[in-house]
C-alpha cells in the first residue's frame, strides 16, 4: 500500500498500552502503532494507558521515532483525576466545556477513536469494575462525537443481562465493529440482532499474528543460554497466574471440571519422564492487579509443588522475566511446541509457525485457534475432567510435529487477510472531509 500523505492524522487508542504488565495487551499497542505508523507517516497517537498526567513517548516505526502522547484512563473512586473514568464519561455530554478535562480535550483532538479492549475484555467474566471500565471509554468517544471504530477483538460472554445491554449500546455508537474471528463474528451478530450490517460489524484477525519479534539482550538470555545452544528440543509452557491462584475456586469462577493445578503439574511431570526435552515455563503477566497472581509467580509455586526425581528435575526451568511483548514472541519462537494458558501467548506461538496448544478457561480461544485451523489443539478444562485432559494433552504432545505444515499454510493466509484489515483501518483512521 501506498504511504499516505497527510500532514497530520490524530488518533485516540483505547485498551492497549504498554505498561499493564500484561505482555498481551502491550502485543495488541506494538502491532497497532507499528501497522498505523507504516501506513499514516504523520500519524500522532494520544494512548490512553494506566499512568497519571500527560506525558510524551515515542515508538519506533522502522528507522524513525514516532511521536505520541501518553494519558491515563482508570478506574477507582479518585474522582478529582482527569484520568478517572467515571469523571471523563460524566463530563462527556457537555460540548466545549468539557474540554477543561484533559483527556476529553485529548480526544477532541482527534479524527477517530479506536478501541480494542484488550482483545479479550469487553466482557463481564472478569467482574463489573473491568467491564466498566471497558465499556466507558466507548460511550464516551461516541458522546465527544468523534468516531469509533472497535478494533479486532472478542465480544463477551456477558453473564448480566444489564451489562449485555450496555455492551449493545455501545457497539452501536460505534462506525465499525471488527471481531478477531468467525466464533467471536457469530457473538457479535447475536448481539447486535436486527442492528447487525455487515458493512459496519467486520470479522477480521487478532493483531498480535502481526506483532514483530525482538531477540532480548544477551544478559537477559544469559540464564538460558546453555539450554537454547543446545540441541535439545525446548518445550514452553505459559501457566495463568489468573487461573492458578483460583485454586481450587476456579472450578466455580470457570465452570472447570478439571483441577488446574494438578494438570499441570501432571502434564510436567509426564513430559520430563516421558522425553528428553527442556521444559521452559515462560510467564506473560509480570504485574499484579491486587486480586490475581502473576504468572511468574505461579510458575515457581508449580516448581516448588512438584517432586520429580534428581534426574528430570534439572530439565525444567522459569524463564527470566523479559517484560517486552516483541521478545517474549522471540522467545517463545524458539520453542519446538508451546501451550499456554494465556490467549496473546499462545498467539505469539502460533504466528512464529510454532505448534501450539491451549489450556483454555473460555471461548475465546477457540475462534483464534480456528482461524489458523489448530482447534483441535485446544484443551477444555471446562468440559473434559483432570484425567481427560491430561490424556488430551499428552497425544497432542506425541502428535506435536503433525500439525506445522498446516499450521504455516494458515497463517499464510492469516496474514495476508491481516495486510488488508490493517489497510483499511488505516483508511478509517484519516480525517474526513
Amino acid at each position: 500500500m501506498r504511504p499516505k500523505t497527510n500532514d497530520s492524522v490524530n488518533v485516540a487508542l483505547f485498551g492497549a498500552s504498554p505498561d499493564s504488565g500484561n505482555m498481551g495487551v502491550s502485543a495488541l499497542y506494538s502491532s497497532f502503532l507499528h501497522a498505523m505508523g507504516t501506513r499514516l507517516p504523520h500519524l500522532h497517537p494520544v494512548v490512553f494507558d494506566n499512568g497519571l498526567g500527560l506525558r510524551h513517548d515515542e515508538f519506533k516505526v522502522g528507522d524513525r521515532q514516532m511521536p505520541l502522547l501518553r494519558f491515563g484512563a482508570r478506574g477507582g473512586s479518585r474522582y478529582y483525576r482527569p484520568e478517572n473514568l467515571r469523571t471523563m464519561a460524566a463530563l462527556s455530554p457537555f460540548g466545549p466545556a468539557a474540554r477543561l478535562n484533559r483527556g476529553l480535550s485529548l480526544i477532541d483532538t482527534c479524527s477517530a477513536v479506536m478501541d480494542v479492549s484488550g482483545g479479550d475484555s469487553f466482557s463481564d467474566i472478569y467482574g463489573p469494575d473491568r467491564f466498566r471500565n471497558v465499556v466507558l471509554p466507548k460511550f464516551i468517544a461516541a458522546r465527544r462525537g468523534r468516531r469509533l471504530l472497535l478494533l479486532p477483538q472478542t465480544y463477551g460472554p456477558f453473564k448480566d443481562p444489564r451489562h449485555r445491554e450496555q455492551a449493545r449500546r455501545a457497539v452501536l455508537g460505534a462506525s465499525q465493529a471488527w471481531s478477531r474471528d468467525l466464533h467471536s463474528h457469530d457473538v457479535l451478530k447475536d448481539l447486535m440482532g436486527s442492528d447487525y450490517d455487515p458493512q459496519i460489524h467486520r470479522t477480521g484477525v487478532d493483531m498480535a499474528f502481526g506483532l514483530v519479534p525482538e531477540s532480548p539482550s544477551p544478559a537477559a538470555l544469559s540464564p538460558l543460554a546453555d539450554w537454547l545452544e543446545s540441541s535439545a528440543p525446548l518445550v514452553g509452557l505459559n501457566i495463568s497466574g489468573m487461573v492458578w491462584g483460583l485454586d481450587g475456586a476456579n472450578a466455580q469462577h470457570f465452570g472447570f471440571k478439571a483441577d488446574y493445578r494438578q494438570l499441570v503439574r501432571e502434564l510436567v511431570t509426564w513430559i520430563l519422564h516421558a522425553s528428553d526435552v527442556n521444559v521452559l515455563l515462560i510467564p506473560h503477566v509480570f504485574q499484579p492487579d491486587g486480586k490475581t497472581m502473576t504468572d511468574s509467580a505461579a510458575s515457581a509455586e508449580l516448581i516448588a509443588s512438584l517432586k520429580l526425581s534428581e534426574n528430570v528435575s534439572g530439565r525444567i526451568r522459569v524463564a527470566p522475566d523479559i517484560p517486552n511483548e516483541r521478545q517474549l514472541k522471540w522467545l517463545i519462537g524458539r520453542t519446538d511446541w508451546f501451550c499456554g494458558t494465556r490467549m496473546h501467548a499462545t498467539i505469539a506461538g502460533l504466528s512464529s509457525g510454532v505448534p501450539t496448544a491451549s489450556i483454555a478457561y473460555s471461548d475465546k480461544t477457540r475462534g483464534v485457534f480456528e482461524t489458523c485451523d489448530q482447534g483441535s489443539q485446544i484443551i477444555d478444562p471446562r468440559t473434559g475432567n483432570t484425567a481427560q485432559c491430561l490424556g488430551r494433552l499428552q497425544e497432542v504432545f506425541v502428535q506435536r510435529q503433525d500439525g506445522r505444515r498446516t499450521l504455516a499454510e494458515a497463517l499464510a493466509r492469516l496474514k495476508a487477510r491481516l495486510h488488508i484489515q490493517m489497510d483499511d483501518i488505516a483508511s478509517f483512521a484519516e480525517p474526513t472531509a
